[in-house]
């Protein structure tokens, strides 16, 4: 028999045992995947702020607006879920179901995605 792989005691019992106790094995695996989920739960906080950013426009009604805006309210444009083509085939970067698109460089225009084939 060998020790625990989470607390170190000694195990009894079968001979392919790794852990004392419920509590050990889920401590031991949490450890392993704290590090994994982590960038997963950074990337969605930004993009879960993009897309709330996109909506408090969207509630007041701007439609059009710069890229400075964007920016100020912590905007972040290299995060984004998705990209789809507008009917005139402008491309629009989405954040989960609000959509934008460059007009000019610094111009964009705000959408909200309803039904993706509809889009």
């Amino acid at each position: 028999m060998g020790n625990c792989l989470d607390c170190g005691k000694k195990l009894s019992g079968r001979l392919d045992k790794k852990f004392c106790d419920d509590y050990c094995r889920g401590h031991y695996n949490n450890e392993l995947n704290k590090n994994k989920n982590t960038a997963l739960k950074e990337i969605n906080s930004i993009l879960k702020k993009n897309a709330a950013i996109l909506q408090k426009l969207e509630e007041k009604g701007v439609t059009k607006l710069t890229q400075q805006m964007l920016i100020v309210a912590g905007f972040d444009f290299n995060f984004f879920t998705h990209q789809l083509s507008g009917q005139a085939g402008e491309v629009y970067n989405c954040c989960y179901n609000y959509g934008y698109c460059f007009v000019t460089e610094n111009e964009l225009v705000l959408k909200v995605i309803g039904d993706r084939n509809k889009f």
